[in-house]
């Protein structure tokens, strides 16, 4: 088994109600492995660390474990998807200017951005492929990252094709 690190935000649909009154319900629910945050008037949050064979099977069953705890709640983001530089070097534990730097050696096979602007971002796991294909990246890319920022990225895109 590997273990995957990701967050998955919901909307409550009943945004009149407290989300805390859901805490026991998601935990006896299989969400013990998480830590929920409520801040935010009518949405949850999860940060999850679940042992699963795939990331696949790691998103699934916690989106499923949610479902059952709060039926009537809607799937918004599952991340690591959508990172800016900053994002990209925290998770991959270099500078910033290390990241700027990889990001100027080879600019005309860099995914472009889905976003230009202050900060400008990119799919996590096009710049992880992007950063497999340059040859010292290779090992300093977690397997189970890049396994997971494909499957959330599969989930935001087929989420907002839904919604349109």
């Amino acid at each position: 088994m590997k273990e995957f690190d990701f967050e998955l935000i919901f909307k409550l649909v009943d945004g009149k109600k407290d989300p805390d009154e859901y805490l026991d319900a998601l935990f006896e629910n299989g969400c013990d492995d998480a830590t929920i945050s409520t801040g935010q008037l009518g949405m949850i949050s999860f940060s999850f660390t679940r042992e699963a064979f795939s990331a696949s099977e790691a998103i699934e069953s916690a989106i499923n474990d949610v479902k059952k705890a709060i039926p009537s709640t809607k799937l918004i983001e599952a991340s690591p998807d959508i990172v800016s530089i900053s994002d990209i070097s925290s998770l991959l534990g270099h500078s910033r200017q290390y990241t700027r730097k990889l990001f100027n050696t080879d600019t005309t096979s860099l995914p472009a951005p889905i976003h230009i602007g202050n900060p400008s971002i990119w799919h996590l796991s096009e710049v992880l492929s992007w950063l497999k294909s340059i040859k010292k990246q290779k090992s300093s890319i977690n397997e189970n990252l890049y396994e997971l920022s494909n499957i959330t990225k599969q989930i935001n895109m087929n989420r907002q094709r839904e919604a349109s």
